[in-house]
């Protein structure tokens, strides 16, 4: 996980990376995931320590550069196991938009995109508006996406 981490901030000469940018460079421009995976190496990264929240960005936890890591990197197969599987809260609303409203799930996807591109929101909350704004009730799913925010900036 450590040279993973290391490999994605090296990337970007050592700066903070938002959250975004830390899935968008592990799924797009790295090939190394699919977006959802990307997210889940996000937080096994952070439930291992390897990153840390703070002030809006992510930062790794140790020195980036004393972090032997080939030019070739590619996470292997089981860097994604190597935690529990968190409750993927933004599926869990996808589903619910997707069953009520019988919408296209990659429109419906699309749409919660745009709405995280536009607020600057998490994939979650940007998932919940779209939910509202369609009339899917997902007031159960409110309090699990705080805690789950709250955890993460913690």
């Amino acid at each position: 996980m450590k040279r993973a981490v290391a490999f994605l901030f090296r990337l970007e000469g050592g700066r903070p990376l938002s959250e975004k940018e830390f899935v968008q460079f592990a799924s797009y421009r790295l090939n190394w995931f699919k977006p959802t995976e990307a997210q889940r190496l996000l937080r096994v990264a952070q439930d291992l320590n390897v990153v840390e929240l703070r002030e809006g960005v992510l930062r790794p936890t140790f020195d980036v550069a004393g972090l032997e890591v080939p030019v070739d990197y590619r996470p292997p197969p089981g860097v994604l196991d190597r935690a529990p599987p968190p409750e993927d809260l933004f599926v869990k609303i996808l589903n619910r938009i997707v069953e009520r409203t019988g919408s296209d799930r990659r429109a419906v996807v699309s749409a919660i995109n745009a709405i995280q591109e536009r607020m600057d929101v998490t994939v979650e909350v940007a998932a919940l508006i779209h939910a509202r704004a369609l009339g899917v009730d997902v007031a159960d799913l409110v309090d699990p996406v705080r805690e789950s925010i709250v955890k993460r900036s913690a």
